[in-house]
């Protein structure tokens, strides 16, 4: 398995990437996995680290890794972790589209869920099953701190969705309520994202 690599957190850095981040945002309608998204955060590591704020019981973030290896079987785009806590969280990244997360239909009122955020959904929960199948395993241990690690799920994906009021209230009912062996799986937006990374920025030294 790949090994976590160790950061140190820097708020200077951290904002470089940002106006880069901004910058992708506001060039690009929408946003490729494979040819935007990928390539960008693996050259931002303090980025990287600030994602972890979305689960407000890690303190620090202190290592990561790009397409983490999970015992062979799959591959997260992104981890990061907090060794004091032994907390850790696994990071999907999908297309940012107006429709990366609901698909209008002909004929039908209420959209359904998108085949790729049904299929991140399934990814993350399958990443969650390994690593629990393996927590007795020395190379967890040495991996994660003890095999007691906490795991949780992200999934960002979608950009100027502009959801009506019921598909907010789908999303957030669906992501407040999912819960794996009491991993929570969050989903953000990359608009939404831009906009945590501005907040965590300001107030984390």
């Amino acid at each position: 398995m790949k090994l976590l690599q160790n950061h140190k957190y820097s708020k200077a850095a951290a904002k470089q990437q940002l106006a880069a981040y901004t910058a992708l945002l506001s060039q690009k309608s929408t946003l490729s996995e494979q040819r935007d998204v990928l390539p960008f955060f693996k050259k931002s590591p303090d980025l990287n680290l600030l994602i972890c704020y979305h689960l407000p019981k890690m303190r620090t973030a202190d290592c990561f890794a790009t397409e983490f290896d999970i015992y062979g079987d799959f591959k997260a785009d992104l981890i990061v972790g907090c060794k004091a806590t032994n907390s850790y969280l696994l990071v999907e990244f999908e297309d940012g589209a107006p429709d990366s997360i609901f698909k209008k239909k002909s004929g039908k009122s209420t959209p359904d869920w998108s085949r790729r955020f049904e299929g991140a959904h399934s990814q993350l929960m399958d990443w969650l099953w390994k690593l629990d199948d393996m927590r007795q395993t020395n190379d967890f241990r040495n991996t994660f701190g003890n095999s007691s690690a906490k795991f949780s799920g992200i999934i960002i994906t979608g950009k100027d969705m502009n959801l009506d009021n019921q598909e907010l209230e789908r999303l957030e009912w669906r992501t407040s309520k999912t819960s794996v062996a009491h991993s929570d799986i969050l989903c953000v937006s990359f608009d939404e994202l831009l906009d945590n990374f501005k907040h965590y920025i300001s107030i984390y030294k």
